[in-house]
């Protein structure tokens, strides 16, 4: 499990990468956990050969230029509808190209992803039995991004 565990998180960080650069123009850079504060959090849940979770924690200022880059939009007209729609999206595009990345002969099934409100703590990405972990922190001229991702079942990658 140790060496999928290095597989998952090289494509993890890749697939993150692509998506930050591609889509929104934000390019980030891994870093040490620190302290800070989340303004939305959004998870997402697969199943398959793999079963598990993602969950996303982006700062205000990463989650407006993310929207201001995706939409070419100006900051006053951000609405907190289109921040939570253009986050969704990007969790949804890491997951995919994530899962895609890892095993493209295989089909996983993609729940949507949910908005969690406030600064809920609970920390599973995924639940059940011997679940494997991966956090990573990201910062960015415009703010930082935490990823949590969780399985609990690995068949063959």
């Amino acid at each position: 499990m140790m060496e999928n565990m290095q597989k998952i998180k090289k494509t993890l960080m890749t697939s993150i990468f692509e998506v930050f650069e591609k889509m929104f123009y934000v390019f980030l850079e891994p870093v040490d956990n620190k302290a800070w504060d989340h303004h939305s959090t959004i998870s997402i849940h697969f199943s398959g050969p793999m079963k598990g979770g993602l969950k996303a924690r982006f700062s205000q200022g990463l989650a407006d230029a993310m929207v201001q880059n995706m939409l070419n939009v100006d900051e006053s007209e951000i609405t907190e509808k289109l921040r939570e729609d253009c986050l969704k999206e990007s969790v949804n595009m890491i997951c995919g190209n994530f899962l895609r990345n890892i095993d493209s002969s295989k089909v996983f099934d993609l729940s949507l992803p949910v908005c969690e409100s406030g600064n809920d703590e609970t920390e599973n990405a995924a639940s059940g039995p011997s679940e494997q972990t991966l956090r990573m922190e990201f910062t960015s001229g415009s703010g930082m991004l935490g990823i949590i991702f969780g399985i609990s079942r690995v068949d063959e990658i």
